[in-house]
């Protein structure tokens, strides 16, 4: 999350997601429990998705058309937001937490795991004390993270702004914080304030204020882990609208993985890996390892929409 990943220029790929977050606000009713059933019933495999960057797991609705109706859906949400709490001082911590919240809603195994961007690394973690306690993990989708998180992610007190810049984009809004605004914070609550009807406009000041702090509390415990080694087969989702190759984001966890992994790209950048055309191709390619048919191929992509490629498995 540097400048240049906030201060985009409105193209049709950050409209067609303002509105989707949007949408996902609504769906979801702000609800920021610490799991969110997105989907319930079904006898089949549950898929428990760990919170992206923001907190909330809203954005996984978007898989829930993609994924057979047998197959429960929980989004796992960080403490912080729905009310003031201490927050994790480390990913153990937060990875125990969230094992424990896991075991609550579904106390029998294996367990299925899916995390995007800075979730990829939570939903590790979660696998690795799972595992750890004699649990059986079937499976860890990582989406388009590498361990400990890029350099440019900061969370230095000078960049606040961005924080700031970046809950509004995520949530819907035009990111409009600049770097030499003297009250980045009122700034964010101004714009939502003064955009009725667009999801967040019924919070009160104590919970929007608390996403910019847990935000920063998020990347923080991130960015000091150190993740351990894994056993369960990997799923890598890699999306090459980016500067970093395939072969490196997934060469970036040889150490952190001792199971198989698979590999499936998606031509989207980072930040649209959740907009239907790309969500369509990573939630086949989930449905058929949940199936336990890891080489089904995904889809065949319309011309107008994002092709997607499998790759061998790499043990």
């Amino acid at each position: 999350m540097d400048g240049s990943a906030v201060k985009v220029l409105p193209a049709a790929e950050e409209f067609a997601w303002a509105r989707q977050r949007r949408a996902d606000i609504r769906r979801a009713g702000g609800v920021l429990d610490l799991v969110l059933p997105l989907r319930e019933g079904g006898d089949g495999p549950a898929l428990f998705c760990a919170p992206p960057l923001i907190g909330a797991s809203w954005c996984y609705l978007a898989l829930l058309p993609h994924l057979p109706p047998e197959h429960p859906v929980y989004g796992l949400q960080l403490r912080g937001l729905r009310r003031p709490e201490p927050l994790p001082v480390d990913m153990a911590e937060l990875a125990r937490d969230f094992a424990d919240r896991i075991r609550l809603t579904r106390p029998h195994g294996p367990y299925h795991l899916f995390g995007w961007s800075i979730g990829g690394n939570t939903a590790h973690a979660i696998a690795e004390e799972l595992e750890r306690r004699g649990h059986e993990v079937g499976l860890l989708v990582i989406g388009d993270t590498v361990p400990g998180l890029p350099n440019s992610l900061s969370v230095a007190d000078d960049n606040l702004w961005l924080l700031c810049d970046f809950v509004l984009r995520e949530l819907g809004y035009q990111p409009v914080v600049e770097p030499d605004d003297p009250d980045p914070v009122h700034r964010m609550l101004e714009v939502v304030r003064g955009r009725p009807g667009l999801g967040l406009h019924e919070w009160p000041d104590r919970q929007l204020l608390a996403l910019p702090h847990v935000i920063r509390n998020n990347l923080a415990v991130a960015q000091r882990h150190r993740p351990g080694r894994v056993r369960c087969p990997v799923l890598f989702l890699s999306a090459t609208g980016d500067e970093r190759t395939t072969g490196a984001k997934v060469a970036s966890w040889d150490d952190c993985v001792s199971g198989p992994v698979d590999v499936v790209e998606v031509d989207c950048s980072h930040e649209h890996m959740l907009l239907p055309a790309p969500v369509a191709r990573i939630g086949a390619a989930i449905a058929a390892r949940l199936a336990g048919n890891p080489k089904s191929p995904a889809p065949t992509a319309d011309a107008s929409e994002s092709p997607i490629a499998t790759g061998e498995s790499r043990t």
